[in-house]
């Protein structure tokens, strides 16, 4: 009877440890998958995010160029902070439709 006691305690414990360990890393899993005809048509813009201000966020790519880029509800968007490696697939107005974190 104690042994298994014990054992639901030991293994809600472990349940626990896991649970808290997951939730240490709110953005350990990604959300937003471009599609193929995104992939294909819409350019894209990676580098490092510099700030977000509101509806518009600012990359800063390898050159060393900043973009400014619109982000909305329609954009399929991964869990982002300034510092972040990203890529943004981008319309040509400037639209993003996806905004991935880079690893």
């Amino acid at each position: 009877m104690k042994t298994g006691l014990l054992s639901m305690l030991v293994a809600g414990l472990l349940g626990l440890g896991i649970g808290v360990a997951y939730a240490a890393d709110p953005m350990a899993e990604k959300e937003a998958s471009p599609t193929l005809k995104e992939r294909l048509t819409k350019d894209t813009i990676k580098g490092i995010l510099m700030k977000i201000e509101g509806e518009h966020y600012v990359i800063k790519d390898d050159e060393g160029v900043q973009h400014k880029i619109h982000v909305d509800k329609s954009t399929k968007l991964d869990k982002v902070v300034a510092g972040d490696m990203v890529k943004a697939y981008v319309t040509d107005k400037g639209h993003t439709t996806t905004l991935q974190r880079e690893n």
